[in-house]
C-alpha cells in the first residue's frame, strides 16, 4: 500500500503533492477513507460514488438499515430526485418556521445525528441528508465537478422537501458544504451553523496533520482507526453496528469534491445569519486564528470557542452546543420571531 501511494505522487511536482488537502482516515457514522483516495494534481476520484461491488454495497445497506431501524425518534424517509442522482433525506420532528437541515461530518451519511435528533426534533422538523457522492443511501447517477454542483445539488435538495429557506447546519466536513453554501446562495438560508469546522474551512491544513491522516489511512484495520479516532476525537467510542457500518464503508468509493479553502471575497459573500462553534483543543484547526478569519471575512458571524474540548465537541458537551444552536436557530426564525 505504501508503495501504492508512492506510485501515486511521484510523477507529481512539489505543489501538486501540497494539493493533497484531505489525504485523510474519517470515521463516524459513515466512511473511513483510506490514503490512496486522495486529490491531486490529478484526478484519482471517482467521478460517480459507487461501491466496489454489490455485495459490498449489500452488507453496506444491511448495516444501514440495522443501524437506522435505532432512529430514536418517529421519522420518514424520502428520496429526493436531483440532477445527480436520488438523494435519502430522513425527516424528523414537527413545528412551525424554516426547518433545520442537518449535514454529518465527511464522509458520512444522516445517521451521523442519531445521538442528537431527539432533541433537535423536539419543537423542530429536521432534515438529515445523505451527501451525494459519500456513502451512504443516495444513489449517485452524475458527477459532481465541483463547487457549484454541490451547491445545486443542494439546491435541489431544498426544492425537494419543498423548503424555500432552511437552517443549515454541519459538522466538521459537513460544515464546509453549509459554508460553501452559504457563501453562493444565503438567499435560501434562514442562518448557518458550522460546528467544529474541518480542517480547511477557515485556514490551510496544517501539513503535520495531514500526513497523520495519511499514515493513518493506509491500511486501515478497526485497531487503527479505534487509535485514530481517540487521537480525532478523544472520548467518543463507536457501537458495534456502527463499526459494522464503517468497516462496510470502506468498500466505498467516494466522489463528492474535498473542501478546499474559500478566498476572502467568496467568504463575504456569506449574508445569512452565521454560528460559528468551535472546540479549543481541536487538531482539525488553530480554533482562535480561524475564528480570527472569520470574523474579518464575515463581521456578523456569531463564533464562540469552547476551551477543554476539540473535535469531539459535540459528544462532549452537547448540553451546552444543542441548546446554543437551537437558540440560535429560533432568534432568527421569522415563524417565532
Amino acid at each position: 500500500m505504501i508503495n501504492q501511494t508512492r506510485h501515486l505522487t511521484s510523477s507529481l511536482t512539489t505543489s501538486q503533492r501540497l494539493k493533497i488537502l484531505m489525504v485523510r482516515p474519517y470515521h463516524f457514522y459513515g466512511t473511513f477513507v483510506s490514503s490512496t483516495k486522495m486529490i491531486t494534481g490529478r484526478h484519482t476520484m471517482a467521478k460517480i460514488g459507487r461501491f466496489k461491488n454489490a455485495q459490498a454495497k449489500a452488507d453496506y445497506l444491511r448495516a444501514y438499515d440495522d443501524l437506522a431501524a435505532q432512529w430514536p425518534v418517529a421519522a420518514t424517509d424520502l428520496d429526493v430526485e436531483t440532477s445527480f442522482g436520488t438523494t435519502r433525506v430522513r425527516k424528523s420532528g414537527s413545528g412551525e418556521g424554516a426547518p433545520i437541515v442537518l449535514l454529518p461530518g465527511m464522509p458520512g451519511m444522516g445517521l451521523f445525528w442519531m445521538p442528537f435528533i431527539e432533541e433537535m426534533a423536539r419543537e423542530h422538523v429536521v432534515y438529515t441528508v445523505d451527501p451525494m457522492g459519500w456513502a451512504g443511501r443516495s444513489e449517485q447517477t452524475a458527477p459532481l465537478k465541483g463547487q457549484h454542483d454541490i451547491v445545486r445539488w443542494l439546491v435541489e435538495v431544498f426544492d425537494g422537501i419543498g423548503a424555500e429557506r432552511v437552517h443549515l447546519a454541519g459538522y466538521s466536513g459537513g460544515s464546509w458544504l453549509s459554508l460553501l453554501f452559504a457563501s453562493q446562495r444565503s438567499d435560501r438560508l434562514a442562518s448557518i451553523t458550522m460546528l467544529e469546522p474541518d480542517a480547511a474551512s477557515f485556514l490551510k491544513p496544517k501539513w503535520g496533520l495531514l500526513f497523520k491522516f495519511l499514515f493513518g489511512g493506509i491500511r486501515p484495520t478497526r485497531e487503527k482507526m479505534e487509535k485514530f479516532l481517540e487521537w480525532m476525537t478523544p472520548g467518543v467510542k463507536l457501537s458495534e453496528e456502527m463499526w459494522t457500518l464503517t468497516l462496510a464503508a470502506l468498500k466505498f468509493r467516494i466522489a463528492m469534491p474535498w473542501s478546499r479553502l474559500l478566498p476572502d471575497e467568496q467568504l463575504g459573500r456569506v449574508t445569512a445569519p452565521m454560528l460559528v462553534l468551535f472546540g479549543e483543543t481541536t487538531i482539525a484547526n488553530d480554533a482562535h486564528a480561524a475564528a480570527a478569519r472569520a470574523r474579518e471575512c464575515i463581521p456578523g458571524a456569531d463564533i464562540e470557542i469552547y476551551p477543554g474540548v476539540g473535535h469531539e465537541m459535540l459528544w462532549a458537551i452537547p448540553e451546552t452546543v444543542i441548546p446554543r444552536f437551537l437558540g440560535f436557530v429560533e432568534q432568527h426564525d421569522q415563524v417565532r420571531a
